[in-house]
């Protein structure tokens, strides 16, 4: 996912489409140098597996920030170098020959350039953001990975609690979420099942297409864009 605003390029996640993306902006800056911040949601590899193959990353003239938080058990520096360590890729890290920051978020408000970025930890195994970037020409929300907390809350595996702190926490939860998302003017966000399907995925970490409309209008954003859909879904299935 790209967005460019206010003389800011800023990428989300790093999946196998930042293959094809970088080779359009490649292809679109020619000679120029490119300049862009890659903000990272968590570490699960469909968000991290297509960096090795981002091509702007391989030319000396191109500038990308990397930033993310730490995950469960890693820092976040440690986890991008994984992919691109022995035995996994040829070319570590830090022999690419662009300009690579890494850079551990420890604020949940940031800026990038003129671009005011809010972040927010959302309901998915392990450490996973969701960001809010606020541009001159309106807010955009990306939350690409949600299981609804009314249905499962992940903080609370491995944890003793009692089915009462449960249900305010998930309550607390989904409130936090509607205010972080409140009045955006695009929010892009998990919608991987259907309803049906969702029954034998409760857990997961994903949402039915209902809980994903029910929180756009809970949280009165002006545009919804389904994402993260099944892989086995077709284009007919999505249509």
């Amino acid at each position: 996912m790209e967005v460019r605003a206010d003389s800011e390029m800023i990428v989300l996640d790093a999946g196998s489409g930042i293959r094809p993306l970088g080779v359009a902006l490649d292809n679109e800056f020619g000679t120029q140098p490119i300049k862009l911040s890659l903000l990272i949601t968590h570490a699960h590899w469909d968000h991290i597996q297509g960096l090795p193959f981002f091509k702007p990353a391989y030319n000396r003239k191109n500038e990308i920030r990397i930033l993310g938080f730490d995950g469960a058990g890693a820092g976040f520096k440690e986890i991008m170098a994984e992919p691109m360590r022995a035995p996994f890729f040829p070319i570590a890290m830090r022999e690419l020959s662009g300009k690579i920051d890494i850079s551990r978020l420890s604020e949940m408000t940031f800026s990038l350039g003129k671009v005011q970025v809010r972040a927010i930890f959302v309901n998915h195994p392990g450490v996973c953001a969701g960001y809010r970037l606020f541009t001159s020409a309106g807010s955009i929300a990306f939350l690409p990975d949600h299981e609804p907390y009314e249905f499962f809350l992940h903080s609370a595996r491995g944890n003793k609690i009692s089915p009462e702190q449960a249900k305010k926490t998930a309550a607390d939860g989904h409130e936090a979420l509607v205010q972080f998302l409140h009045g955006s003017d695009i929010l892009i966000l998990d919608a991987q099942y259907t309803d049906e399907e969702y029954q034998r995925h409760i857990g997961w970490g994903h949402a039915p297409v209902s809980s994903a409309v029910a929180l756009a209008l809970d949280a009165e954003v002006h545009k919804l864009l389904l994402f993260h859909h099944d892989p086995g879904h077709d284009d007919q299935m999505v249509d």
